[in-house]
């Protein structure tokens, strides 16, 4: 089997119809890209990986706008943090045409996982909402997120091989594709009973991820591409988004 992110890859080219990247806006919180079919998508930007660029974090900004839509999806496998959100983002844009809308739902998650008090909840990726709502239901959730592994309450990174193994459920932030660390983690939570992988960020391709042993995609689809582009200039992220999004949770299993 491929690696994640050469399959995401292969299903953006083989999905390709022409279409062109009409507006690229790389914020501090998200990416976002705007095709010409005026479909938008978007990527989060892992701005602690950023510390030690260079003032030019893109060789080739300038010239992606315009660019075929199959030009830019391979960035998503750039060493380049900046590079993959774009290519991510092109990625979200690009199969947010695709017919998911009637496997949708937009249930809580507590209940959509079935979590209970004898749960115990892994989240790779801090979504604070999210963990909030989890933990007055579940018998503990525990949190990783290498960007903010000196902030109160979130798990050092190198527990993850001790403690993920031993967790009952499973979210899997996107920005694990963006690091590159979505097939190790995967690998820790291989016996959790249910499996989501979750965020604005989250590419909702339901085939790449069921054979994966992922039982829940939670992401969105955005409904004002013009709008997210302003929200994202202006260094606003998820909390911006209700208003010119849905929320997609798509069961695997």
């Amino acid at each position: 089997m491929n690696t994640i992110i050469e399959e995401l890859i292969e299903y953006g080219l083989s999905h390709f119809k022409g279409e062109r990247v009409e507006d690229v806006r790389v914020g501090l919180g998200y990416t976002a890209v705007k095709l010409d079919t005026a479909q938008a998508g978007v990527a989060c930007m892992l701005r602690h990986r950023l510390d030690n660029a260079a003032c030019c974090l893109m060789a080739n900004a300038g010239s992606i706008a315009g660019s075929p839509a199959d030009r830019v999806i391979p960035l998503l496998r750039s060493p380049n943090i900046a590079e993959t959100s774009v290519g991510l983002a092109a990625l979200n844009a690009l199969i947010q045409q695709d017919g998911y809308e009637e496997d949708s739902s937009n249930d809580d998650l507590v209940q959509l996982l079935d979590i209970t008090s004898n749960d115990r909840v892994g989240m790779v990726g801090d979504i604070t909402p999210i963990f909030n709502r989890i933990q007055k239901h579940a018998k503990e959730c525990i949190v990783f997120d290498e960007g903010k592994s000196d902030w109160e309450g979130i798990a050092d990174t190198s527990l993850e091989k001790d403690m993920l193994p031993r967790c009952d459920v499973a979210l899997l932030s996107a920005t694990t594709l963006l690091n590159n660390t979505f097939e190790s983690v995967l690998s820790m939570v291989a016996g959790a009973r249910e499996i989501c992988v979750i965020g604005p960020s989250a590419p909702l391709l339901p085939d790449v991820f069921k054979k994966r042993g992922v039982t829940l995609l939670s992401g969105r689809r955005f409904l004002d591409a013009d709008r997210l582009l302003r929200i994202v200039s202006e260094a606003g992220g998820t909390k911006r988004f209700g208003p010119i999004s849905l929320k997609v949770n798509i069961r695997l299993k």
